[in-house]
This record gives structure tokens, C-alpha cells and sequence, in this order.
């Protein structure tokens, strides 16, 4: 590699400083600012400054954050209307048969029974473990929003199977859907 001035031209003067001498270097060093004293016991703690002069924005204010915030806590809600929605369809079996397109009067069926309770208690302990985790989350900073939906679709979809299952255990039933499904 060559060098592109010629030889009897000057060597450039470094832009960045390389060649300087150490009393150059000393007279260029920055001296960092001193630390401010420490607070008296028993005083509020101050509010940490920016080097601009302007106060410092805790790591929990941003927008981000409110938004995930709002969006857990508005899941949190929609599951509380649907978990009671859904219990009382989980204890009266009338409207689920109706929607599949069976009659509930004539296969005898006016509860689900255990199952439908066993349900009900599975889909409001889920709503419960998931506001829990959700608070915990939050009380650690991290972020929020998933958990209900998370929470929501496992417990929904667990407290479904139990009622399928409760309502598929009636002979009656299952042959009515047997015979619904072969045509």
C-alpha cells in the first residue's frame, strides 16, 4: 500500500489526533464532572437529571408501556363479561344443543351436571390464576398484554372440552350427534 502524497510534499496533519504529543493530549483531555454530593439520611431522593438538564423519564411511563398496560387490563375485562357469559351457558346446556342443531327437550337433557360446574369452577379459576400472573408480570416490568390472551385461550379451550365431554358422556346425545353427522 502507498501513501498518495509524493515524496518531497509534507505529511498531512492528522484529523483525529494519532500523532499528538502527550502535553497536547493532557491539554485536550476532558475532566469528568464531579459527582454530586450524597443525600443527608432521612431526605427524599432526588430526581435524576439528564446531562441536558432535563428530568429523566422512569422506565415505566413510556407509551409503550401505558398501551401494554391498557390492552392487558381491557383483556382482562373482556375475559371477566365472557367468563360470566360462558358460565351460565356452561350450566344450561339448552342454547349449546339449539346452536348445534339439536333439541334439548327431546334428548332429555335440562344440565350438564358435574361437568358443567366442574367447567364453570375450571374457567373462573383460569380468569383468577390469569389476572394473578398478569399482576405479577407487571409488578416485574415485563410485558403484559399476552397473558390474558394466553390465559384466555387455554382455559376457554379446557373448560370447552369438559363440557363436550360431559355432554357427549349422555348416550342420548352422542347418538343424536352421530346420527347428525352421518346426514
Amino acid at each position: 500500500m502507498t501513501d498518495a502524497t509524493s515524496p518531497g510534499e509534507p505529511r498531512p496533519r492528522p484529523q483525529y489526533g494519532e500523532y499528538a504529543t502527550p502535553e497536547e493530549q493532557r491539554a485536550r483531555i476532558r475532566r469528568p464532572q464531579p459527582l454530586p454530593p450524597l443525600p443527608e439520611p432521612g431526605a427524599p431522593p432526588a430526581t435524576p437529571v439528564s446531562p441536558v438538564g432535563a428530568p429523566v423519564k422512569a422506565a415505566g411511563m413510556t407509551p409503550g408501556r401505558l398501551i401494554d398496560r391498557a390492552a392487558a387490563v381491557a383483556l382482562l375485562v373482556y375475559g371477566l363479561v365472557s367468563m360470566v357469559n360462558a358460565i351460565s351457558a356452561m350450566l344450561d346446556p339448552a342454547p349449546l344443543l339449539d346452536a348445534m342443531g339439536l333439541d334439548a327437550g327431546e334428548l332429555g337433557v335440562t344440565s350438564t351436571g358435574g361437568w358443567g360446574i366442574a367447567a364453570a369452577l375450571l374457567l373462573a379459576g383460569g380468569w383468577l390464576l390469569t389476572a394473578w400472573l398478569t399482576w405479577r408480570a407487571h409488578r416485574r416490568g415485563w410485558i403484559l398484554f399476552w397473558i390474558p390472551l394466553a390465559g384466555g385461550f387455554v382455559f376457554n379451550a379446557l373448560s370447552g372440552l369438559v363440557v363436550a365431554f360431559g355432554l357427549l358422556s349422555d348416550p342420548a346425545v352422542l347418538q343424536a350427534v352421530l346420527d347428525q353427522a352421518a346426514g
